[in-house]
């Protein structure tokens, strides 16, 4: 009864989080999503699968690191956090940029706008203004960059599945207790005993409370072990590596995979069949079989859809993504989230349903983001105590700025 007296324990005191305010995942803050899709479970492994360049890499980092960033940061005694980031699509330079355009939209109640590229003064009628550089700097930002500094850390130098693997357990062993058992190897032939063996049993963890993500962008970037197929390596990485990282070492794993270019051919478009499938993945179908979770990305402008779930897509052009749930061991494959995106600041929110008249604060909120003329409201510093005190003041910038609807920085 020994494996019992283990599960019942874990049901038990996951019934005593919740009854003592504790949570047992972390919410996306998609309230109607969030009935099928409550949201960031330990233990678990998501592919996120979309074709090139609609935002699955964006709505990995909404999801999977800015949401649980800031909900770690404002309830520290309901959870802890650690992410490790494998970014074979972006530098660490590029993702760290878009996470800084993320947090000025977001502190700032959307009222300063602004993509990596001019982040970085790339347009020379155009450098960066002081202001920004001022809040940046300043002590309430400075307090979310060392958040994200201590419970982040992004990899681009490990592409081989073991490596992968490797990486992630030995934060585990380094973060944790494993305990062993030993078995008996018995000679199949005369059944005897010939040798006892001691060999890993199961692990707990140091924290309890840390959720442990693994994100890995994308798949099919994956450098291949020696001797093996891109194919045959996504498989070790999804079948061998995911599952005992998940299973044994207790972390949410999230991975990228592309959908595969056929997926938007002329036919399926003729068919009615551009939303993301699992048959749809490109280089290795079968590590599908491996998640709890698939969600899929989807952009009807791509294809140039005028109406899509009651939506209507020629006011929102490329701000509308939907989110859909492809494949659910636990329910709700097939489920729908529309989401408001805004690709130059990684923005996504929840959607009213089409018939709901709240959606009119959604064409507001469409209509700042394709205001030419972008009205910025910086932060003023004042000194009290050791603190900043911060106000706003209002202030006209960059006549004419354009942010195009079209522009990606990334995907």
């Amino acid at each position: 009864m020994e494996l019992f007296d283990r599960v019942f324990e874990t049901i038990k005191q996951r019934r005593e989080r919740i009854l003592s305010g504790g949570i047992n995942c972390i919410p996306f803050g998609l309230p109607r999503f969030e009935e099928v899709f409550p949201g960031i479970e330990s233990k678990t492994l998501t592919y996120i699968t979309a074709n090139t360049k609609i935002g699955k890499s964006k709505l990995a980092d909404f999801l999977y690191v800015y949401k649980p960033l800031f909900y770690a940061m404002n309830h520290p005694e309901q959870l802890r956090i650690k992410i490790i980031y494998f970014t074979w699509e972006m530098s660490i330079e590029e993702k760290y940029l878009s996470f800084m355009s993320y947090l000025l939209a977001v502190l700032s109640g959307y009222k300063i706008r602004i993509d990596p590229k001019s982040l970085i003064s790339t347009r020379a009628s155009k450098p960066l203004p002081q202001e920004i550089l001022d809040i940046l700097n300043s002590d309430e930002y400075k307090k979310y960059f060392q958040f994200f500094e201590d419970h982040v850390t992004y990899i681009d130098s490990i592409r081989n599945p073991f490596g992968v693997y490797k990486f992630c357990r030995d934060y585990a062993q380094n973060n944790g207790k494993q305990y062993t058992k030993v078995i008996d190897i018995i000679n199949h032939q005369t059944g005897e005993i010939i040798e006892k063996k001691e060999v890993d049993d199961y692990y707990i963890q140091s924290d309890p409370e840390e959720y442990r993500i693994i994100i890995v962008d994308h798949l099919a970037l994956l450098t291949p072990e020696k001797g093996s197929s891109l194919r045959e390596s996504m498989v070790d990485l999804s079948s061998k590596y995911f599952l005992t990282l998940r299973n044994k070492y207790n972390f949410t794993v999230v991975g990228i995979v592309q959908q595969a270019m056929a997926q938007e051919s002329n036919e399926n478009l003729r068919l009615g069949k551009l939303r993301p499938t699992v048959d749809g993945i490109g280089e290795a179908k079968i590590i599908a079989r491996d998640c709890n979770t698939m969600l899929g990305l989807f952009s009807p402008f791509r294809h140039g859809i005028r109406d899509y779930e009651g939506y209507d897509i020629t006011k929102f052009k490329d701000n509308i993504r939907f989110l859909e749930v492809v494949i659910s061991r636990s329910g709700g494959a097939g489920a729908i989230c529309p989401l408001f995106f805004d690709g130059a600041t990684d923005y996504f929110t929840e959607l009213p349903l089409p018939t709901d008249p709240k959606l009119i604060h959604a064409y507001k909120l469409l209509d700042r983001v394709n205001n030419s003329k972008v009205i910025l409201f910086i932060h003023k510093l004042k000194k009290k105590k050791h603190e900043s005190n911060f106000s706003f003041r209002k202030v006209r910038f960059w006549k004419n700025f354009q942010f195009r609807r079209n522009s990606r920085i990334g995907t």
